[in-house]
Order: C-alpha cells, then structure tokens, then sequence
C-alpha cells in the first residue's frame, strides 16, 4: 500500500519502518515549490468524494423524506443528542499528532489505536448503561433501544484501522476518497432496504450498524496496519488530547445546543424539520468548505517554521474557499420555496424559511471554522479553548433566550447572529498568530461579497413581480432553474466587472482565471495531440495524415484588459 508522495515532497514514511520499531521519515518542513499542487490536489479529490457522497445523501434524503415521518427524523436525532455530544466531547483526534509530529514510530501508531479503542469500548458501555434513563428524561421510551444500538455501532468504531491517519499524513487522498464513498454508499443501501421493508425510524440506526460491519475490514485493506495493544506514548497522547477534550466540550454545546432547545420547545417534529433543513442548507458548507480541512492542515504542517508561508496559505485559501461557498448558500437561501417543494414534499411544509436561515448560519460559521487548524498546528489549543468557551457562553444563552421569546425561529435567529460575531473574532485572533491585521480576510471577500448583495437584489427583484409558487413540482422546478440561473449570472458578471474595476489584482478572481485558461490549453493539447478517426484510418486509405497544427499560445493573464 506505500507508495512516494507526488515529486518535490520528502519520501512517505515506509509503514516496513514502523513494523520495525525505527523512526519514519519527517514530512518536509520549509518551502516546498509542489505543497501547493498537493494541497490543492489532495482538496479537489476531498471535495471530490464529498460531492459523490452528498449525491448519495441528496438521493437518500428524498427517498426517506417520503417513507418516513418528520417524527421518526426528530426521534432519532433527538436521541443521538445525548451520544453525539459525548462523542464530540471524548473524541481523541489522536491522527492530528499523527499528522503534525515530525517522527512517527510503530509504538505510536498502537498507542493511537489502543487508547481509541478504549474510548470506543468505554463510551459505548456508558450509552448502553444509561439508555432507560436518557429515555426517561426525554419522556419517549422508544429512545432505549435505539440507543443501545448505537452503543454497539459506536464501539465497532474503535476497530477501524489507525493507518488511516497514516494516509492523511502522506498526501494519501485517493484512499480516504474511496473509504468515504464506499462508505456512505454501504450505508445508503442498507438504510433505503430497511426502509421500504419497515417503514420505521429503525432503517436510520441499522443502516449505520451494519455499514460499520462491513468498513472495518475495508479500513484495513486500504491502509493496513497490524495493531497491538500499547499505551507507550499515552504520556503525549494524553496531553495532547486533555486539550481537545475541552476543545470537544465547547463543539459538543455549540454543535448540539440546537437539537436540545429545539426539541424542549417546538417537540420532536421540529427537531426532524430542523434537521433536514440543515442537511439540504449546509450542502455548500459540508461538501467544500469541510473536505478540504484535512488536506490544508497537511499542508500547514509541512511549512510549520514559514509564518509568512503559513500567512499566506491561510489567507489565500480562506478567499479561494469564501468565494464558491459564498454564492452557493446565499443561492441556496434565495431558492428556499423550490427546494422544499422539490426535496422535501408536501409533509415537510413550512420548511423554506427555516431552509433560508440555516443556509446562512452554516455559511457564517464555516468562515469561523476555516481558522481552526491555524491554532491546531501552531499547538496554541489553550488560547483556542479559551476563544471558543467565551464564545459559547454567548450563544448558549442567546439561543435559548431566542427559543423562549420566538420560539424555534428565535433559536436559529439568535444561532446565526451569533455566528456573524464569532467569524470577526475568530479571525481577530488567527491574525494576531500569523501577523496580519484582522481586516485583511474580508477586505479579500470585498467583491464577493458585494457580488452576492448585487444577486440577492436581482432575485428578489425576479420574485416581486413573478406570482407565488403553486403546487406543481414541474412549476417549481422551472422556477428554481430560473432563478438559479439569473443568480448565478448575476454574481459572476459583478465580482468580474469589480475585479476589472478594481485593476485585476491577484486574488481568487486571477486564481479562477488562471484555472480555467489552463483547462482550455490542456484541452487544445490533448485535441492537437491525440489520434482522432481521421488520422488513425489515414494510412489505411492510402492518404497521407495531416500535419499536427500548431497550438495559437493564449494571451497572458496578467497583462491589463
């Protein structure tokens, strides 16, 4: 399974050394004239697989949405609430010291896994020991069962192969694209069955459980490591991760305080509206802006001692990534109506407006979560904690007020205004460590941004004097083809004619460009070069083949308009 990482980057670490007991080799540290291509390399086959996966969910989505009941959605989230905020909260990110440390030896890699395997063991144990009583506590006996399912589910866990960080570590990301996928695949399969054979909440849970089952094997065929119990480095495994477990709490209550307050005040219902809302919302978010973390993490680690490196890393990516997940979600909000009537059905009525908000809210907080990995390869996790308790100490309280004085559309109002608070100090803060002032991020957002304002007046504009969606799924769909199309016009011809404006500086627009004359000279090259009908039956006919025509060079980019 080892292969060299792409040219220009240090040798892979030889898993035949971690067998061994000796060092692997260091991943490069200073300039790297290929990290770039890597990263972005790597980012594209993320995204990549989180497209593929996302197609797989958007599909599952619909076909539950109308075997199954908002309930059965909000019953089983409302019972992972409790689990999932003590899997965040315990989750040990053992792959990040993996990822970051300069020398890896096997006795690391079985520490990882031992001490994750005991988590698993010991997390399940407590979810399955204290099912009856969180089903008592949020007064639907149902919760039980379910629970103790996913106590096994989350046990299993602890089984999959720790060489998976090992593939992070090297660039590897055509492996974790296929674990991904298949994942998700496995689960759709088994889940839809279930599904249409029971018509139960029951297909959300088992799904899971036997795709579980069958990955465990599959992490070990595509990144084989044989384990064996160790704790030999729990010394710096543990200091490391009594960090992240407070850095887990605070995701833990920013992540599921909605789920909780939703589910006190507006009921199990609106608990599966919210959720379904935020799945169908957050797609810009979920498929591009958190792919690419791990791959940008790797490539932070590997220009550690270059702050002014990093700097621009940072910042050059957190624009590249603003200005396609930026356009998409307000498009997303905008086109609210269609998406209910098209996704959801007619059950689901009423979810548009809590669609448009969560649209807007994932968006807000995906520009504050782009600076984590800063504050994780700096290894500053105390300033962080400190940021991001301070922080929840704000919402926390904001959203339940918001739930008590308007009820669920008070709690996802006061979620994204919070939210809009936090991406300023985040981003305050991750200039302070690498040196930028903290108007610099969104001084590079400036066209895209007035390019999204430009296109939300377009299509409100379209709206106001175009009648009201009616009940046809047809009318719909070509309401959001229309609107999708003048939105997206709209903002493309603004952010160009601001960039023209502006004296074409570089930025993310030169970056785009670039990208594309390069795809059109590719494709002159392969069509210039390759052996068409023609040519290849030429000789057989007896006439000679034409000459290859040279390629006409595209202007330069960087010459004024």
């Amino acid at each position: 399974m080892s292969s060299p990482l792409p040219a220009g980057a240090a040798a892979s670490p030889d898993p035949r050394d971690a067998e061994a007991g000796r060092p692997l080799a260091a991943p490069a540290v200073g300039p790297d004239h290929g990290l770039g291509r890597k990263v972005a390399k790597s980012a594209a086959i993320m995204v990549l697989g989180r497209l593929a996966t996302r197609v797989v969910s958007v599909i599952s989505t619909l076909l539950l949405v109308r075997l199954l009941l908002p309930a059965d959605f909000g019953l089983v989230a409302l019972a992972a609430a409790a689990f999932v905020i003590a899997d965040i909260v315990t989750a040990t990110s053992y792959g990040l010291v993996l990822v970051r440390r300069a020398t890896v030896d096997r006795a690391l890699y079985d520490t990882a896994w031992t001490m994750n395997l005991l988590r698993c063991l010991l997390l399940g144990g407590l979810v399955a020991v204290t099912a009856d009583m969180q089903a008592a506590l949020l007064g639907d006996p149902r919760i039980a069962p379910v629970l103790s399912v996913v106590a096994l589910t989350v046990s299993l866990d602890g089984l999959v192969s720790i060489g998976m960080a090992r593939l992070q570590r090297e660039f590897r990301f055509g492996e974790i694209f296929r674990y991904q996928v298949t994942a998700k695949l496995l689960s759709f399969v088994l889940t839809i069955a279930l599904a249409v054979l029971f018509r139960s909440y029951w297909c959300l849970v088992l799904g899971n459980l036997f795709a579980k089952l069958l990955l465990i094997p599959l992490s070990y065929y595509l990144a084989p490591h044989r384990p064996r119990l160790s704790l030999e480095h729990w010394r710096e495994l543990f200091g490391f991760s009594r960090w992240m477990f407070a850095t887990n709490l605070c995701m833990a209550a920013d992540g599921q305080g909605p789920n909780l307050v939703l589910g006190r005040i507006g009921g199990i219902e609106a608990v599966g509206m919210y959720n379904v809302s935020y799945q169908i919302a957050a797609t810009p978010v979920t498929e591009l802006a958190a792919p690419v973390r791990a791959p940008i993490y790797s490539g932070y680690a590997r220009v550690l001692g270059d702050l002014a490196a990093l700097r621009d890393q940072h910042l050059d990516g957190f624009a590249f990534l603003s200005a396609l997940t930026v356009p998409l979600s307000v498009g997303i909000a905008l086109t609210a109506p269609e998406w209910e009537r098209l996704a959801l059905g007619p059950a689901w009525a009423g979810a548009a407006p809590m669609i448009a908000i969560c649209a807007l809210y994932a968006l807000v907080d995906s520009l504050s979560h782009f600076t984590f990995n800063v504050f994780t390869v700096l290894d500053r996790q105390r300033l962080f904690v400190a940021i991001y308790a301070t922080l929840g100490m704000i919402r926390v309280p904001a959203i339940i007020a918001g739930g008590l004085l308007a009820g669920p559309w008070g709690t996802l109002s006061a979620m994204l205004a919070t939210g809009v608070v936090n991406v300023f100090v985040w981003h305050w803060q991750t200039g302070r460590l690498l040196g930028h002032a903290a108007a610099i991020p969104f001084l590079r957002l400036g066209r895209t941004v007035a390019a999204a304002v430009t296109m939300t007046a377009a299509v409100l504009l379209l709206r106001s004097v175009w009648p009201a969606i009616g009940n046809s799924s047809l009318e719909a769909f070509a309401r959001l083809l229309t609107v999708a199309a003048l939105g997206a016009s709209v903002h493309i011809l603004t952010q160009i004619l601001l960039w023209r404006i502006a004296g074409r500086p570089a930025g993310v627009e030169q970056t785009l460009v670039t990208l594309l004359a390069q795809t059109v000279q590719r494709r002159r090259e392969r069509r210039a070069t390759s052996h068409g009908w023609a040519r290849v039956l030429a000789p057989l006919l007896g006439r000679p083949r034409e000459p290859k025509r040279p390629l006409r060079p595209l202007p330069a980019l960087t010459e004024p308009g």
